[in-house]
């Protein structure tokens, strides 16, 4: 799997490329038959994601490029070529390239990439996560006496230095979304968070940004009622389940599932590692 890995790296950052691109000047922005908002950001990154996955001849689910009929692949790609595409529209610089690996119905692989700052999340077959940023590359969530090489070739310039990684101790933190807030996720942060942690800081954050900051320990719940898609939470389970986090749908805490007929996500949670 280490290819696939660099793979998917490689055309994270080649799609995110492309979106500053467009980033850098002014675009139009369509209205797809959901409603959601989509640019020729997501568009030209889809392309460009689906050419660069194509040698590995895994079938390519992409929200912009959906099969007819996904029920028959026991490995696929799932692919959010533009998370937060809202945020792009509003240029926050919120947003994200989202690759993720499907098999058996589970994400066992996954890429973030923020093409604003060049931060990159990822995770390999033996479970571990990775951050790379400025040069710098993390192993995220390992007790500081765990010393190992990465399992994967990533770009030049990620591999700098190697170092385990948690913070410091912050508030009890909530993060829930820049855009799509709904009063759900407030009636759930009172009725079942605060009790346990009265004193309770609320953040926002856009696309999977909020996933990174868990599996980086400095948030600590996500809470979501909004209309996601399992292309917009996929990697990021991946990522955070392998940093010993966890996605659970709020009606009965089981995992999130990834071999519907359809695509929408239910309400759910996702929480970060225990420190250790």
């Amino acid at each position: 799997m280490n290819k696939l890995v660099l793979t998917a790296i490689e055309a994270a950052r080649e799609a995110g490329q492309a979106i500053m691109e467009i980033y850098a000047h002014p675009f139009e922005v369509y209205t797809k038959e959901d409603q959601s908002p989509v640019t020729q950001a997501d568009l030209r990154a889809s392309n460009i994601i689906k050419e660069c996955l194509k040698p590995t001849e895994i079938p390519f689910v992409s929200e912009e490029d959906l099969p007819p009929d996904r029920s028959k692949f026991g490995r696929y790609w799932l692919v959010d070529p533009l998370d937060g595409t809202a945020e792009f529209v509003k240029r926050n610089d919120e947003f994200t390239v989202n690759i993720a690996l499907i098999e058996n119905k589970r994400p066992v692989l996954g890429v973030i990439y923020a093409p604003v700052t060049g931060q990159l999340w990822w995770n390999d077959e033996q479970c571990q996560v990775r951050h790379c940023e400025g040069g710098t590359t993390e192993a995220i969530h390992l007790s500081p006496s765990v010393d190992f090489l990465p399992s994967v070739e990533v770009p030049s310039g990620c591999c700098a230095s190697l170092r385990s990684a948690r913070n410091d101790e912050h508030p009890f933190t909530v993060l829930v979304s820049r855009s799509h807030r709904t009063p759900e996720v407030d009636e759930y942060i009172d009725k079942v968070l605060r009790p346990a942690h009265p004193d309770l800081v609320i953040d926002t954050q856009g696309s999977s940004l909020k996933f990174a900051r868990l599996a980086e320990g400095t948030a600590d719940v996500y809470v979501c009622y909004s209309k996601t898609k399992e292309w917009d939470t996929a990697a990021a389970d991946a990522i955070l389940t392998a940093a010993g986090g966890k996605v659970l749908k709020i009606s009965d805490g089981k995992p999130l599932e990834y071999d519907k007929k359809d695509y929408p996500n239910p309400p759910f949670v996702a929480w970060a590692p225990k420190k250790q």
